[in-house]
């Protein structure tokens, strides 16, 4: 039978609103000797039914909702968690994407503890998708532990439902619990594990297939799935590369001279600037790409990618941080600014929210006159209004003439819910300097 909690009195106004948590002192009782993870139902002061989903007593995150309709009897089960993800699969398909995407965000798939990117990968001609997860809490954690079992499931519904070509050979899944918030939860953080593999494919070095954003095609990107950076892509910027790209190709008509300049700082392995780099040549333009990153690693496969759509390209491994002063002032015609997230907890922001305006000022200088700045933030905890007042510091330290004409945001694929505004994080302005 499962283990019912009970709210404090009073304490059940956000999470009958829709937000999916309840704070460990808002419950009636201390929630000891259950498993983490284990299948919670939750109750009001009055033992009227709440929600469904599971617990953890030694988190402050005590409760995680996954059903808010009483008829759910089993919402960590397989067809309730297939159903789910399957939802979310259709709202990518609905939006119009064709490759890869993330398919399952959290919370805000009503999927609490559950980060999956979906990749349709290509390697010499032939084709498969691969299922990358994070599995961030107890909860999630203990519902798929017979990962293979889950996934195999969701490929044989898919292909069934039209959602993917892909069949259960022609797929692989891996589980990249190497990531720190897992403690939080009272997990390890693993290794990432492949597990189920295709020995067709080369996954620590294949090619992703995902829309192109300046055209209706779909753009190849090189990458690690196995060991890279989260899932091996950071799928989050597809949208705003979109929103830019429209932008970029309009200024690029109006110019005289047939080279493009782009700088990418932070480029791990080089989205912006191979989709800059496929939108301008199809404009007629020759591209210069400049990529920056820490990780020889990831600037090998953004040097691949850009080069492939035509670009002609210098490598400069550094730290963003630490290292731009020795880059020339007023050079680049395109400068984007897309760091990892500065903020992981709250006693990091002054440091973080520095870290923004340091980069930035460095964009701003980096730029040419009638160029553009592309200014991005994935820190959750950095308000967008602290964002803004980063960028306006960083910009009045090099021009006087800044108008920001492009605001961005959330992807299709990367959802957001108004009764939850934790999961808004990503932020992102593009600025044209007179």
């Amino acid at each position: 039978m499962m283990t019912v909690w009970r709210l404090r009195t009073g304490a059940d106004k956000r999470i009958r609103s829709g937000h999916p948590w309840v704070f460990s002192n808002e419950l009636s009782v201390s929630p000891k000797g259950l498993p983490p993870g284990a299948p919670v139902e939750l109750q009001d002061a009055k033992g009227q039914f709440v929600a469904r989903g599971y617990g953890n007593p030694h988190s402050l995150i005590a409760f995680r909702a996954l059903t808010f309709n009483s008829q759910d009897k089993e919402p960590t089960g397989f067809d309730f968690l297939h159903d789910k993800v399957l939802n979310s699969w259709r709202v990518r398909k609905a939006a119009g994407f064709r490759g890869s995407f993330r398919l399952a965000f959290g919370e805000s798939d009503y999927i609490p503890g559950l980060v999956l990117d979906y990749y349709v990968i290509d390697q010499a001609g032939k084709q498969a998708q691969v299922f990358v997860a994070q599995l961030v809490t107890a909860g999630m954690d203990l519902a798929l532990q017979n990962a293979e079992g889950f996934f195999k499931g969701l490929a044989e519904k898919a292909k069934e439902q039209g959602l993917s070509q892909f069949d259960w050979s022609q797929t692989a899944v891996v589980i990249r619990n190497d990531v720190g918030v897992r403690k939080l939860e009272g997990l390890t953080g693993n290794e990432a594990k492949v597990i189920k593999d295709l020995s067709d494919f080369k996954l620590d070095h294949v090619e992703i297939l995902l829309n192109a954003a300046a055209d209706a095609g779909v753009i190849k990107m090189s990458c690690d799935l196995r060991e890279g950076q989260k899932t091996g892509f950071f799928l989050d910027q597809t949208h705003n590369i979109y929103l830019a790209m429209n932008l970029f190709k309009n200024w690029a008509r109006q110019q005289k001279t047939k080279t493009v300049r782009v700088l990418d700082l932070c480029c791990y392995v080089g989205h912006w600037s191979t989709q800059i780099t496929r939108a301008l040549k199809a404009e007629g333009f020759e591209v210069e790409v400049h990529l920056v990153d820490v990780s020889k690693t990831a600037l090998a496969f953004a040097k691949e990618n850009a080069e492939r759509e035509g670009a002609k390209v210098t490598v400069h491994e550094m730290d963003v941080l630490e290292g731009l002063t020795n880059l020339p002032t007023g050079q680049y015609d395109i400068v984007i600014s897309d760091p990892p997230a500065f903020i992981k907890a709250k006693k990091d922001l002054p440091i973080g929210k520095a870290a923004y305006v340091k980069m930035n000022t460095h964009a701003f200088r980096l730029a040419k006159r009638n160029g553009f700045v592309a200014s991005c933030s994935c820190s959750g905890l950095l308000e967008e209004e602290e964002f803004r007042d980063a960028i306006r510091k960083a910009s009045l330290r090099n021009y006087s003439e800044v108008r920001s004409v492009l605001r961005g945001g959330h992807a299709a694929d990367h959802p957001t819910l108004m009764q939850f505004p934790e999961g808004f994080y990503l932020k992102m302005y593009v600025h044209y300097i007179v």
